[in-house]
């Protein structure tokens, strides 16, 4: 019998995720409706392969603009808030859809859609995009949403929150490769007394 692996523990410098250019050509490289709803959420909800392939259509509420977010490993499920766009690209989605099956993003034989799946699809757009062989799996879209929201000014338990990291430890390592975030703290301590 195999021993068991730990889990993956991610460092900053094991963490690859794309620049906010690098995702914004990558939704401009996908042009299958289901796709482009798929990457928009997985990014902007955090969302790692196994958990897009839970989402149901029962977890929409397109006219509270809310999903359902649906969590492994321990991480924290919740409610969250859709963008316009979101819903947009859902209802796109959804009308082109020929399926009553429960669940909100099907494979060509109606099942929900898979691991192995999504990180084809991630290799092929990004590929398509030009985006570094090395950012080219699923996975880069939480790293990225992470880094994105902390470089944009977003509180730390806000983000650990929104990716449904049970410890803000796992949340730190992102606050690591944010240069904003470091050089917005490092005017602070400096400015506040003077260190030689």
């Amino acid at each position: 019998m195999a021993p068991m692996q730990s889990p993956k523990r991610w460092t900053a410098a094991t963490i690859n995720f794309l620049t906010q250019d690098e995702m914004r050509r990558l939704l401009d490289a996908i042009g299958s409706k289901r796709d482009y709803a798929i990457f928009l959420l997985a990014y902007r909800h955090g969302l790692r392969a196994s958990e897009i392939g839970m989402l149901s259509t029962a977890d929409l509420d397109l006219k509270q603009y809310r999903v359902r977010i649906h969590r492994l490993k321990n991480s924290l499920e919740g409610l969250h808030p859709l963008q316009p766009d979101e819903v947009k690209f859902l209802k796109a989605y959804l009308k082109e859809r020929a399926s009553n099956a429960p669940a909100l993003f099907l494979s060509r034989n109606t099942t929900p859609i898979s691991r192995r799946r999504l990180d084809e699809l991630m290799k092929h757009y990004g590929q398509r995009a030009d985006i570094p062989e090395s950012k080219r799996h699923f996975h880069a879209l939480k790293h990225s949403i992470a880094t994105h929201l902390l470089d944009a000014g977003a509180d730390l338990r806000f983000v650990q929150d929104w990716i449904g990291h049970a410890s803000i430890r796992n949340t730190v390592i992102y606050a690591q490769l944010t240069s904003r975030r470091r050089d917005e703290e490092a005017r602070k301590v400096f400015a506040s007394q003077y260190v030689v």
